[in-house]
């Protein structure tokens, strides 16, 4: 009975930290993790969700594209205008590769270096983004989506190795549990010891096993995301620029990242 009060009570936590918040969806793509506060005619009011004691920040509903609340409700604030078209030079391309856009572009960007702006921003998802907002927006829906499924797959990633580190806490209290009942002259000792051990080693191996399910779980989804990115990029720059093959070299880089000083690979 103890040993499913604590797996029952893992599972209902486990559910309420990964989906139970308000998200605050921004229109340069951005999301907000949030408590929504307050929703007034010009101004959102919320705090952090993994801050929820600390301070009320405000923002302009003018930022905001939609609010997703925790109970699966949204309010969606405005709809990104449809850019003026205009005549624009497009880039010159050979007659063996030139296709014709199916969709006027309108690019903030001097179309002389519109190409070359595409392919100097690589894998940067937050500039990729900018990029096709300025420019097109149907490319920025879709692209937007690719990168709140990694945002996901960030988020089981986490959450899985967060969940395993109390795993192995919890065998190592209950492999100390077991070293105490070994010691322990009283009978009475003994068997408290290991009715101790048992509980914290199966609880210890049930949150090892759903961590490592949850870490599995954000490889597919971090694949599917980089799939779907890629074939974004390759339609925009078949569709505008006529290049068949969107690609760019992979760079390994070494800097820091939200889990301390590392190596990267880009591609």
């Amino acid at each position: 009975m103890v040993k499913r009060f604590i797996l029952l009570a893992t599972l209902a936590l486990f559910g309420v930290f990964v989906f139970a918040q308000d998200v605050i969806m921004l229109k340069t793509g951005d999301d907000i993790e949030a408590l929504i506060e307050k929703v007034g005619a010009e101004e959102i009011e919320y705090k952090k969700w993994d801050n929820q004691a600390g301070p009320v920040y405000v923002i302009k509903k003018s930022d905001v594209f939609m609010i997703k609340y925790r109970n699966g409700a949204k309010d969606v604030f405005d709809t990104p205008a449809k850019p003026v078209q205009t005549q624009v030079e497009q880039p010159k391309q050979t007659p063996s590769t030139s296709i014709t856009p199916s969709t006027p572009l309108t690019p903030l960007t001097s179309s002389s270096n519109l190409q070359a702006e595409f392919y100097n921003i690589g894998n940067d998802d937050k500039a990729m983004l900018e990029f096709f907002r300025r420019n097109q927006m149907a490319y920025y829906n879709q692209f937007n989506q690719a990168c709140k499924m990694k945002k996901t797959a960030n988020a089981l990633l986490g959450t899985g190795l967060g969940i395993t580190a109390a795993g192995v806490i919890f065998h190592i209290a209950g492999k100390k549990a077991v070293n105490d009942a070994e010691k322990s002259s009283s009978l009475n000792d003994v068997v408290s010891n290991v009715q101790k051990a048992n509980v914290l080693l199966d609880t210890g191996s049930t949150l090892m096993v759903m961590g490592g399910l949850s870490t599995i779980g954000s490889i597919p989804v971090y694949a599917v995301s980089a799939s779907k990115k890629k074939a974004i990029k390759n339609d925009f720059a078949r569709e505008y620029f006529g290049v068949i093959n969107y690609t760019y070299q992979p760079k390994l880089n070494l800097g820091t990242t939200a889990n301390g000083i590392g190596l990267t690979l880009n591609f």
